[in-house]
């Protein structure tokens, strides 16, 4: 039970670093740039305090994966964040605020007004949060397998960030206060798509460090084959 913890510590440590460094990348990039702020301020409260609040606490409650026992044991001085999970970090943080910016950008590029490319990338940002919830419960499992849905706390918890993001963007009276704006089914479903990219990355990397993994144990096992020979020669 203290490595299901620790494990499940350690998925929240790098979903908030991730989604709050994806913020801090998407505004940074903006005036570099030299362009107006991609996010109000009161749109990165809401996608700190209720976006990310929905879906933490319920990752925290991860069930066990059925091999912690067979794991290696935790170094007692062994990070949150280690090598592995800070590149993780990265990887997921950057292709969301690649996403984000890119969209910002090119949006601004063909006239659109600002206060609906904002909303888009206010929407575009908490569904690549979502995205990235899923992402973080494991490191090497697929967001696919059948397991990933254990977790009824966070498809809950998904539901209702879905549900109260669609209240700010439809109910006039919260729209007028987070400065948001009605979005066609047109363009949900576009950034809908976009944000699946941050899935597609991570999945890419699940795949090359389940192939790595296979192929240490696969020489681990030749080794201990071949030390067994010797012993019994």
């Amino acid at each position: 039970q203290g490595r299901v913890v620790d494990g499940n510590l350690r998925k929240v440590i790098l979903y908030l670093f991730a989604t709050s460094l994806d913020e801090v990348a998407v505004l940074l990039a903006a005036l570099l740039a030299g362009l107006p702020l991609p996010l109000a301020a009161v749109q990165i409260l809401w996608l700190n305090v209720v976006t990310e609040a929905t879906l933490t606490v319920n990752l925290v409650m991860d069930p066990a994966d059925g091999d912690e026992m067979r794991r290696a044991p935790i170094a007692r001085r062994e990070p949150l964040l280690g090598q592995a999970a800070l590149r993780r970090m990265l990887l997921l943080a950057c292709t969301s605020a690649a996403l984000g910016f890119g969209w910002f950008a090119w949006r601004l590029a063909r006239g659109v007004a600002i206060d609906q490319v904002r909303t888009e990338v206010f929407t575009l940002t908490a569904m690549c949060q979502w995205f990235n919830a899923l992402n973080c419960r494991s490191a090497t499992r697929s967001v696919f397998d059948r397991q990933s849905l254990r977790n009824g706390w966070l498809v809950a918890g998904l539901a209702l960030s879905v549900v109260l993001q669609a209240l700010v963007l439809y109910v006039p009276m919260l729209a007028a206060l987070f400065h948001a704006v009605a979005l066609p089914p047109a363009t949900l479903l576009a950034l809908a798509g976009l944000a699946t990219l941050v899935l597609a990355v991570e999945e890419g990397r699940k795949t090359v460090a389940r192939r790595r993994g296979s192929r240490r144990r696969d020489s681990s096992s030749g080794q201990r084959s071949a030390a067994q020979s010797i012993d019994r020669s």
